[in-house]
């Protein structure tokens, strides 16, 4: 006996067996039953969701030697014949490879033929976009009047390409992407039946890859029979498939998050070197973000395609990363997934991609700049990059106010913890390696280099160093990113965690009223300084300078 491929095995020979497309069945179902089958239908769907198969199921069921019945017998001969493929009154036409108007014209000429059986002659047109103008046109004038011994069955992935002319003589049934449910409980079925041993981790990775085609499902299943020599496991799966890895996504989507440049050029020549697709990898980079997404959104949802060995991890990253952030990621990523369809230099794109995502300093779109906005928010809420605890910062107040008071806070445990590390800080000591500490800085972040060689180191107070700077330099040097950075290069420089703390210069302070707003007596930035603010901040260039009294005169006119 040949042998028969798993996806051919496992054809649905009843309506009841066609996973996910309940409403498509019952419809059938019912027409069949009360005698209200259509001249012509339209299958329009996805690959592997089952179109052709309940074509050929619908041919038996107004075939069968029991029927019309949405219940075909499977045992009289015109079942057996169209199981086997040999019926002479259901005729398949793959339009893929038979659009000419010749070929349409021979398979239009044998309908004045009845039915050898006295039933009905079933057309099966797969792929039904791919016919030629001329050939749609054929096709019409026998839908417009068709003889009562045909059904017409048109199947295609791409209904917008067929003829509104061919559509409003069909009725039309969409077929739907099967769930990931559907297809592990299929792929569970067909397993225990063939005696494959294979774990459930490993079923929901192909599940899940199939992307709702079960007929794709049932392909992957049957390659890894052969591929595994044992049992099959999901590092088979990963392998075979080329799946990434699910430590390699949460790797890389920590790198995103600690925004290490040259980590992430280095994993990108690691995937390289290890042969990996690029685009495929992006692509799996864009399902595991969008499982973050997902976690955030919908607390306690089942995530399809993450294991349950990854799940905390999972869980942790996605509350690691403020959702802003997350969308930034996955807009970046898409964009660089659509346009490496084009491209000869994929893996030059992924690493301006990574660029732009890890260094959004000097990205001036909206999303760049609301990502930054973003993190600015979380450093204040979080603490991170602010004074230290319980740091108060006098500011004078002309207008016979009380003295207002800048008060932030650090966790209490944070803050023991940094001071214990660091109770023996030496200024001296900080001012001789500070020369290095700049040239760390200048080496890895060149752009922010002026903001930290403009701070003032002023002293050691309560185990930190103490930083003084202005406040258009503090805004970048305070900021989460500008204390990490500063930090590193100190520990590298000295070789122990040195706490930072940052404040206002008192040559920069102004009279500040916080509580009360409408109370202002002067400017905290001078003009030149908010004009600096706004160039590092957001990348901006002076195009044009006007003086105020220019302005004023063409007002006045």
């Amino acid at each position: 006996m040949a042998y028969l491929s798993l996806y051919r095995k496992w054809r649905p020979q009843t309506f009841d067996e066609i996973s996910g497309q309940a409403h498509v069945v019952q419809t059938l179902k019912n027409a069949i039953d009360k005698g209200r089958i259509s001249h012509a239908y339209l299958f329009a769907g996805p690959r592997g969701t089952g179109k052709t198969s309940t074509a050929r199921i619908l041919a038996k069921a107004v075939n069968c030697a029991k029927g019309p019945t949405s219940t075909p017998c499977n045992e009289c001969e015109t079942c057996r014949s169209i199981n086997g493929g040999s019926s002479i009154d259901v005729l398949e036409l793959d339009a893929a490879s038979n659009r000419k108007v010749d070929e349409i014209r021979d398979l239009l000429e044998k309908i004045p033929y009845s039915s050898t059986q006295g039933g009905k002659k079933i057309y099966i047109v797969d792929e039904v976009h791919m016919l030629t103008t001329e050939s749609f046109n054929t096709l019409l004038k026998t839908l417009e009047e068709p003889p009562e011994h045909v059904i017409f069955v048109l199947a295609t992935t791409e209904p917008h390409k067929v003829l509104p002319t061919i559509l409003s003589r069909c009725q039309r049934f969409d077929f739907r992407r099967i769930t990931v449910p559907d297809i592990e409980a299929r792929l569970r079925e067909v397993a225990d039946a063939e005696g494959i041993d294979i774990e459930e981790t490993a079923l929901a990775l192909i599940a899940h890859h199939a992307q709702g085609a079960l007929r794709d499902a049932l392909g992957a299943l049957e390659q890894l029979v052969s591929y595994s020599k044992e049992k099959i496991t999901s590092p088979d799966v990963t392998s075979l498939l080329g799946l990434t890895d699910s430590e390699l996504l949460l790797n890389f989507t920590d790198i995103l998050i600690r925004a290490d440049l040259a980590e992430g050029i280095l994993f990108a020549e690691n995937l390289v070197e290890k042969g990996v697709d690029l685009r495929q990898f992006i692509q799996d980079i864009l399902a595991h973000l969008r499982n973050l997404f997902l976690i955030q959104t919908v607390p306690g949802m089942k995530v399809p395609g993450v294991l349950e060995e990854y799940l905390e991890r999972f869980k942790e990253q996605a509350i690691s990363v403020p959702p802003r952030t997350l969308m930034f990621f996955i807009n970046t990523l898409n964009e660089v997934y659509n346009q490496s369809r084009w491209s000869t230099d994929i893996r030059l794109l992924f690493e301006i991609a990574l660029f732009k995502m890890v260094s959004t300093s000097d990205d001036v779109s909206t999303e760049g700049i609301l990502y930054r906005i973003e993190r600015l928010e979380s450093a204040v809420l979080n603490g991170v990059g602010m004074p230290s605890a319980e740091k108060i910062v006098d500011v004078p107040n002309t207008d016979e106010k009380a003295h207002e008071k800048k008060l932030s806070t650090k966790p209490a445990d944070k803050v023991q913890e940094e001071k214990g590390e660091s109770e023996d800080v030496d200024l001296e000591m900080i001012k001789k390696i500070w020369p290095q500490v700049l040239k760390l800085i200048k080496e890895k972040k060149p752009s922010r280099y002026g903001f930290f060689a403009a701070a003032k180191l002023d002293r050691v107070e309560d185990g930190k160093l103490v930083l003084s700077l202005k406040e258009s330099d503090k805004v970048f040097v305070g900021s989460a990113e500008g204390l990490k950075l500063l930090q590193s290069a100190l520990k590298t420089a000295s070789g122990r965690s040195i706490p930072i703390s940052c404040e206002l210069t008192k040559e920069a302070v102004k009279t500040v009223a916080v509580t009360d707003p409408s109370v202002v007596s002067g400017d905290p930035l001078s003009p030149d300084d908010y004009i600096k603010l706004v160039q590092d901040a957001f990348g901006a260039k002076i195009v044009e300078e006007i003086s105020i009294n220019e302005t004023k005169d063409q007002e006045d006119r």
